[in-house]
């Protein structure tokens, strides 16, 4: 993922911004890094970046009902 990539993530507020390093950079653990690839993910499957944020707080059942009507609008596309 590139760093503008991440930078967007962090400005429409998708992922909060990691600590950084004595050398200034991002420091991403692996929860942070399992949310980038979910966020990645999900923006390549044409998700709005909106929606994707919405679905961030949204609870487990939520989340998975909401991949699912994702995955059925997909499919219609196709």
């Amino acid at each position: 993922m590139s760093v503008k990539t991440s930078r967007v993530y962090h400005d429409k507020g998708l992922l909060p911004e990691p600590d950084r390093d004595a050398s200034g950079y991002r420091r991403y653990g692996a929860n942070a890094t399992i949310e980038l690839v979910k966020i990645r993910t999900l923006a390549e499957a044409g998700v709005p970046l909106a929606r994707i944020r919405d679905l961030r707080s949204a609870t487990d059942k939520e989340f998975q009902h909401a991949l699912h009507k994702i995955g059925d609008e997909l499919t219609y596309r196709h």
